[in-house]
């Protein structure tokens, strides 16, 4: 199953556009940096099956993690349970920040 990596160039533009961006890092994760995206879902990767209803099917979803790899996990769990337009933060909030985009 392929999903669309997005780099971190061209997030806050889809975010713009309406896309909606999700943040799979547990709370300790984001407390100590975490993306200044607007809008965006907190929910670890953990808690997805329980919390799933809370993401909508029919907009464009940017799944984000520390570095790539639980976000694809996400994507992957995402794509079986029926989400189409589901796509991973290339590199995480690592690339995010490596890349100088704002974070709080």
């Amino acid at each position: 199953m392929s999903v669309n990596e997005v780099s971190p160039q061209n997030v806050l533009d889809e975010i713009a556009e309406g896309t909606l961006f999700v943040d799979v890092r547990e709370p300790f994760e984001i407390d100590e940096v975490a993306y200044d995206i607007p809008g965006q879902i907190q929910i670890p990767l953990g808690e997805l099956p329980n919390r799933i209803g809370e993401l909508p099917k029919d907009k464009r979803l940017i799944i984000g993690c520390r570095s790539g790899g639980r976000s694809m996990n996400a994507c992957q769990f995402l794509k079986m349970q029926g989400f189409e337009d589901v796509n991973n933060l290339q590199g995480g909030i690592m690339n995010w920040v490596d890349n100088g985009f704002p974070t709080k």
